[in-house]
């Protein structure tokens, strides 16, 4: 990517400063609350009505700012309380417990779980247990873990900062985990295998039963990714949708992580993650009882927290309740069910990937350029979730894309950016320049040099406006 590409996307992350004032250091004086209530206030409304509008994909689940108002004052009671110190917030050991349960039951689990703060600290923390569970019963020093290309890439990460190799199999023809092929990279230091319910990618469900048979046959750990589809593929399958099975009901599924921070319409950051056994469990604890500042537990890689979302988090369950969920899960189906047949029947340039639930991925069919036809529907007003091998695009389903209408209207700008698309044939598009470079050491390192750029410009302050 040319530099001056590079520039104007991280200018693009400072939009408030040439209409706000940059702080570099903590102002002499104090700033009036009303006035940084006001500020706040103004970036917030002006945030939240893109995604209000229904036209962006994932990201928001709920929708309802009725409910965020609701979550918010439930919040604001507990967001001072540091849930660590259960003697002064012995409320946490309910909501945690409690929300552990319900999910627990959903999945068909036997309630031993935990809270994190979000799908990654989930799928790390389920590394960092089954590697110390291996390590103290089977004597492994040198821990590898399997999965589909398509599992999720906190995993790839946790793997990185744990000292575990992550071997990466390959995917059928439908685009699901080749157990296969998982199968010839199982050896004697695998400590666990991977299925996704869904993955984020094409939003498909694994052969969970398979892997989990794979895993038995070896004596290893399955850990089961539901961080996106847990609290929606139940009451899917509830309202009388075929799935596969992919939860506890599997003999061999050990543990399944499930963000209630997406379709339990919880606040971020909240994931739960079950264990089928208690053993399981305790790996992930850290008690040290030699410390001179006293007894220290904890039950996994945070220490102090917030109450704030643990007990917005169990309000959020409860407020939603069964027929709350189903309505929601109903309206989510339609929606997908009509883009998926209306991309299947009605755009012949496009192709559905795989067996799509609730998130819908496609690609070109032909030699279109799909990453033009996301900057026509960018250009309209949509937010999709760009792809990469292969090239493609998905649109998740969630509560605010369920609106009356908004599918078709969805199709019939898909429609126009295709034709805009075969228009501008041979043309670069804006939105997937970085991915051509993909696929090779050299442009790979060039990608991850533009990433790190990028990073590095989330966490600094604004540079100075242009001159106008």
């Amino acid at each position: 990517m040319a530099d001056d590409g590079l520039n104007e996307i991280i200018g693009d992350l400072y939009p408030y400063r040439s209409t706000s004032t940059t702080y570099r250091r903590v102002p002499a004086e104090p700033v009036d609350r009303a006035t940084i209530l006001a500020e706040i206030t103004g970036m917030a409304h002006g945030e939240d009505e893109r995604g209000d509008k229904g036209t962006v994909s994932g990201s928001l689940y709920c929708g309802d700012h009725d409910h965020y108002r609701f979550l918010g004052e439930v919040f604001d009671l507990y967001s001072h309380a540091n849930v660590l110190q259960r003697d002064m917030y012995p409320s946490a050991t309910k909501f945690e417990g409690e929300i552990i349960a319900m999910t627990s039951d959903l999945l068909h689990g036997t309630g031993k779980g935990v809270i994190t703060g979000g799908g990654s600290e989930s799928l790390i923390t389920a590394l960092y247990s089954y590697r110390e569970h291996a390590r103290k019963t089977r004597g492994v020093t040198r821990p590898n873990v399997v999965k589909p290309v398509t599992a999720h890439v906190a995993l790839d990460k946790g793997a990185h900062w744990l000292g575990i190799e992550m071997r990466r199999s390959p995917l059928t023809d439908d685009y699901l985990a080749d157990v296969g092929a998982m199968a010839e990279m199982v050896d004697d230091q695998t400590i666990a295998v991977i299925g996704s319910a869904a993955n984020y990618a094409h939003g498909l469900i694994d052969p969970i039963e398979e892997i989990a048979e794979l895993a038995q046959s070896r004596g290893i750990g399955m850990h089961v990714d539901g961080c996106l589809g847990g609290w929606l593929l139940p009451w899917v399958e509830r309202l009388g949708y075929e799935l596969p099975l992919w939860d506890f009901r599997v003999p061999g599924v050990t543990s399944i992580s499930a963000d209630t921070h997406k379709y339990g319409y919880a606040l971020k950051g909240s994931s739960v993650l079950l264990y089928r056994d208690n053993e399981l469990r305790r790996q992930q604890y850290f008690a040290f009882p030699d410390w001179p500042g006293g007894l220290y537990l904890s039950p996994g890689f945070a220490g102090s927290r917030s109450g704030g979302i643990i007990a917005s988090t169990w309000a959020a369950l409860l407020a939603t309740g069964e027929s709350g969920f189903l309505a929601a899960a109903d309206g989510i189906m339609r929606t997908a069910t009509t883009i998926r047949d209306g991309i299947r029947d009605g755009i012949p340039e496009l192709e559905v990937i795989g067996e799509p639930v609730f998130l819908i991925a496609f690609k070109a069919a032909g030699d279109l350029d799909i990453y033009l036809v996301n900057d026509a529907l960018i250009a309209q007003g949509w937010r999709m979730n760009p792809l990469q091998l292969p090239a493609a695009l998905h649109f998740c389903i969630t509560r605010p894309n369920t609106e009356p209408g908004l599918a078709e209207a969805f199709l019939e700008a898909l429609r126009g950016a295709v034709e805009y698309a075969r228009q501008h044939k041979g043309e670069p598009a804006r939105s997937g320049a970085v991915y051509g470079f993909g696929g090779t050491p050299q442009g790979n390192a060039l990608v991850e040099s533009v990433m790190v750029r990028l990073l590095d410009a989330m966490h600094d302050t604004a540079p100075e406006a242009p001159a106008s």
